[in-house]
């Protein structure tokens, strides 16, 4: 018995040397896993690829189509020309976006980490929960989203520039170009028969619950709900960014199911002065356009008796999709992405509306949220990321970086499907996890 154990000892040790020298094989290599667990072995479909050939020299400026638009007077033509500029190429390979041969595409590194990390089909991660009825009033539960984000070689080059050394990112280059575009696929477990518009949305297979079962997975199936988009635009003086939604919409006539999206929201400032209570009284926002026509629109603003979704998309009528958080904005949340992350990235309900007009602030480029901090430049996706990483390196100091179990007497294994523990005071410096879901 006493040499067995020595023998497991040995091996298990012999396992997190392997996992630790593969690991520092990849940063010295200068690549980054696609996700963070082994899919069934016998599996034989397409996989999510991590497009991460980042470019090393800054792009030259694109002649974009939206540039000719101006996004106060024309939305609606602004977000489309965005939309169909982000799907060329790419709509094709079904956003296996390594494939486009139109334009570069690239995934932000190190979201494959933790419990909500990427799934192994698509790379997807988990989003915010739609809570009962904030999408319909047939909506009797509350439903898982996921997504995936992309950013083109603009955006690309400053993913690179911040991960030029991998196990540790440079925060200061955290500053994405002009003609940067970012675009993200939002999918939601919610039914059509709970969500009606969703009629004939495209849908994925989806890995969500690590089942290890090829027939449990095939049959696993995710819509689409929403698009976001995000352009670095010099021509909002609030940010240096616009930010857009686009929600599915089964009315909407397309030649194929993914152009079956209505332009929803659109913003260029948060509006700093603006509380609920001013929008209760009659006052709306200047630097949000919002379809009064869209579906979720419609529903919100006048709710069949006795059913209360939110009234709005964001907090006193601001932008926002539906899945996001009624009490936020898109550029609410997006201006929290610093490190440390200092500040929560939706203000707490226990605050005065007053005090939570802090978090709807139009910065200034260049400037954190918090003044201790270094801005991510509206990048959430660089802020999981970096934290992932910091986790990551924690647990390794802290107990040797994998979790080993054995599964029978024959073999020990890795599991990365195993529910970790918070680890939230194991970074570096206190901070708050940026989260999809704050209040879970």
């Amino acid at each position: 018995m006493f040499i067995e154990k020595i023998k497991k000892c040995f091996l298990t040790v012999a396992i997190l040397v392997f996992i630790q020298s593969l690991f520092l094989n990849q940063v010295l290599a200068a690549t980054f896993p696609d996700i963070g667990y082994s899919p069934p072995s016998n599996w034989s479909e397409s996989k999510f690829v991590l497009s991460q050939d980042y470019p090393q020299q800054k792009p030259e400026a694109e002649n974009a189509p939206w540039m000719n638009i101006d996004f106060r007077t024309s939305p609606r033509e602004y977000l489309m020309a965005v939309l169909n500029y982000s799907y060329e190429g790419s709509l094709e390979n079904d956003f296996a976006v390594q494939k486009n041969t139109v334009r570069k595409w690239f995934h932000a590194p190190w979201l494959h980490w933790g419990n909500n990390g990427r799934e192994f089909v698509h790379g997807l991660t988990r989003e915010r929960s739609s809570r009962p009825f904030e999408l319909s009033p047939q909506q009797s539960q509350q439903y898982r989203n996921y997504a995936i984000g992309f950013y083109n070689s603009a955006g690309g080059f400053t993913l690179g520039q911040v991960w030029s050394k991998p196990d540790k990112p440079d925060v200061e280059k955290a500053k994405f170009p002009e003609g940067t575009v970012s675009y993200k696929l939002l999918f939601t477990t919610a039914p059509v028969s709970e969500v009606p518009y969703l009629d004939g949305s495209p849908e994925w297979v989806a890995d969500i619950d690590r089942s290890g079962n090829v027939d449990t997975i095939q049959a696993t199936k995710v819509r689409l709900l929403q698009i976001d988009v995000a352009v670095r635009d010099g021509r909002s003086k609030a940010s240096g960014w616009v930010f857009g939604t686009f929600q599915y919409d089964s009315s909407v006539q397309a030649d194929s199911p993914w152009k079956r999206v209505r332009p929803l929201t659109l913003m260029w400032g948060n509006d700093p002065d603006l509380t609920q209570s001013m929008y209760d009284t009659g006052q709306r926002p200047k630097e949000s356009w919002i379809d009064s026509d869209a579906p979720i629109v419609k529903y919100r603003s006048n709710p069949p008796a006795g059913i209360n979704p939110p009234k709005t998309l964001g907090w006193a009528g601001r932008g926002n999709g539906p899945v996001d958080n009624p009490v936020s904005s898109c550029l609410s949340c997006h201006l929290t992405a610093q490190i440390p992350a200092s500040s929560p990235m939706i203000p707490p309900a226990t605050l005065s509306e007053n005090l939570k007009l802090r978090w709807f602030r139009n910065l200034a480029m260049g400037e954190a949220f918090d003044p201790s901090a270094k801005t991510l430049d509206f990048s959430l996706q660089l802020g999981v990321g970096i934290q992932n990483l910091q986790e990551f390196q924690s647990f390794v100091r802290n107990q040797g970086g994998v979790r080993i179990i054995e599964e029978s007497r024959s073999r020990l294994f890795i599991s990365p499907l195993e529910r970790l523990p918070e680890r939230r005071d194991n970074l570096p410096i206190q901070q708050y996890r940026f989260s999809r879901d704050p209040e879970e």
